[in-house]
Parts: C-alpha cells; structure tokens; sequence
C-alpha cells in the first residue's frame, strides 16, 4: 500500500472546507427561510430549504471535483470505496474531513445567527418568534438559534418510517452519482453537479417535513455536536436513523448501479471520450483515491475528472 501523497492531503482539505461551507449554506437556508415568527412551516419555506441544499451541494462539487472528486458526504466516499476506486485508508480520512467540516460549518453558523435568541426575554421585542422555544435549554437561557436546523425524527413518524425515507433519499442521491459522475457512458459529463444537486433538492423536498432531510451523516453530525455545546440535545428518538440509513442507501445503491445496471460487456481498450469531447486512448496516470499516490495504467477514475472539462 501506497503512502499518501500532498494530492491526497489537497483533496482531504478540500472535502474539509467544502463540507463547512455546504453545512454552514445548507443549514444556514433552513435558518434564514424560517418566518421568526410562531407560524408553521409552509410551501414556500419547504421549497427555499431544498433549493438552498440543492444549490449547495452543486456549486461544491463544481468547485472542487476536480480537486478530491467532490464527495462532501461520507455515502458517496462510502460507494467509491465499495467500488474500489478508493482505499479504505483514504475513504477513512475523507470521512474524517467530512464529519470535521460539519462541525466547524455548524459553528461558524451558530455564530452568525447567535443574535437571534439576543431579545426572547426582553418583554418589550418588537417580534415573536419561535425561535425563543427552539432554542430554550431545559436549565434556562438559549442555545443555538432553531438548533441549527438539526435533523430530527418528528413525533408522528415512526422511526420505521423514518428509516425507510432516509434509505431512499440517500439511494436517490447515490443513484446520481454513479450513473452521471462515474459511469463512462453518462451523458451528464460535466453537468453531473447539476444532476446530484437536483437530486438533493428533490430528496429535501420529500424528506424535510418528516426528518429533516439527512442523507448526510456529516451534515447530521456538525449541528448535532455544535447544539450538545450550546446545551441542547438532539441525541434523542431515533438519532441513530441519520447515521444507518444513509449509509444503507449508498450500499443498495451501488449494488443497483454493479449487479444491475453497469454495461459488463464495455472493453478496457474502449476509447476515453473525455469532458471536452475528445476522445483518446488510455495511458498511464496517476489514478488518486485508488492506491494512494501509486502511478498505475488506469483512466482516471469518472468521480474525479470528469465533472470538469479538461485542457487538451
């Protein structure tokens, strides 16, 4: 086995700050769409949520799968390992950056919105908002503002339920990857970020009214943490669902896209069409997250380039 290289630790860092940065964007929506007052969730803050995440998610791998591969949730990581595309050392450390990126995202937004609990015992506040009981500790005193829109199970849905949503999201989210980022036939090329954004739009529009919508378990584990900070505890009926399902999901997914769906009869000697639209024959390259900085004869693998056009 290879040692890791400085590409390796580029992409590491790279998965680090753009995991912060979509948690830190994601959650933040979730934040700033909410009305601050005591009405309930509506249409239009479901569909503000999801485009936040949505947008997110794609203008991060745009900016850097040409760097790690643009996983930013450990499910994906988890596919190109079962896939072997990465080592299991290195999928290890880019799920390590991941759940540290969320963490730190999920801090920096606490510390943008920690003003807005600043007036829920002033008696003379021009507002009523909902975010004074989202953020009440049971000791007295306020955490972070609406939990940083933490995932949570809501009461009226089973943890069954629950389970089965947070499967098939993270399956629907897999799914995309795989067949417009990795697979050589796809006709996304260098538009699958725009593809796995979609697909994280439509799994928060179905999710978010029942769990939250997690098919992260970094973008779970980041507000979990900062919350169990500030006092709060999100640790509760069925937190173990954002951390199980998803990686279920990614694991049915692959299978979907190995045993079913991939093209088993495509030669080696197949011509690469790359994202420009060339097409050229295969030669040697250093093929990162496979053997950690070991040079092979193998095209790079899809995850990584081709997202983004390459110079010819």
């Amino acid at each position: 086995m290879g040692r890791f290289t400085a590409a390796n630790y580029r992409a590491v860092g790279a998965e680090a700050i753009a995991t912060a940065l979509f948690v830190w964007a994601g959650c933040g929506s979730g934040i700033a769409t909410n009305r601050w007052t005591e009405a309930d969730s509506d249409a239009a803050m479901l569909n503000s949520i999801a485009l936040g995440f949505g947008f997110s998610i794609a203008v991060l791998v745009y900016a850097i799968a040409h760097i790690s591969g643009g996983h930013i949730n450990p499910i994906v990581t988890f596919a190109f390992m079962l896939e072997k595309e990465m080592s299991i050392p290195l999928g290890l450390l880019y799920m390590f950056a991941q759940f540290f990126g969320a963490w730190i995202g999920a801090l920096l937004l606490w510390g943008c919105v920690a003003s807005l609990t600043h007036q829920c015992d002033d008696e003379d506040a021009d507002f009523i908002s909902s975010v004074c009981a989202s953020s009440e500790k049971s000791g007295g005193g306020y955490g972070p503002p609406f939990g940083l829109a933490a995932n949570k199970v809501e009461s009226k849905v089973s943890i069954g339920s629950a389970f089965l949503l947070e499967t098939m999201g993270s399956y629907l989210l897999v799914f995309v990857v795989l067949h417009t980022a990795y697979d050589k036939n796809s006709v996304a090329k260098n538009a699958a970020p725009i593809a796995i954004g979609w697909a994280v739009l439509l799994a928060h529009l179905v999710l978010v009214p029942f769990t939250g919508c997690g098919i992260n378990p970094a973008r779970t584990f980041g507000p979990f943490v900062a919350d169990s900070m500030g006092g709060i505890n999100y640790w509760v009926r069925g937190w173990w669902v954002f951390f199980v399902a998803p990686f279920f999901g990614s694991l049915l997914a692959w299978a979907t896209f190995k045993f079913i769906l991939c093209d088993r009869e495509e030669k080696s000697e197949t011509p690469v069409k790359r994202a420009s639209g060339h097409e050229e024959s295969e030669s040697p390259v250093k093929k990162f997250g496979h053997e950690e900085g070991v040079e092979v004869t193998k095209k790079p693998p899809a995850h990584q380039d081709t997202f983004l056009e390459e110079e010819m």
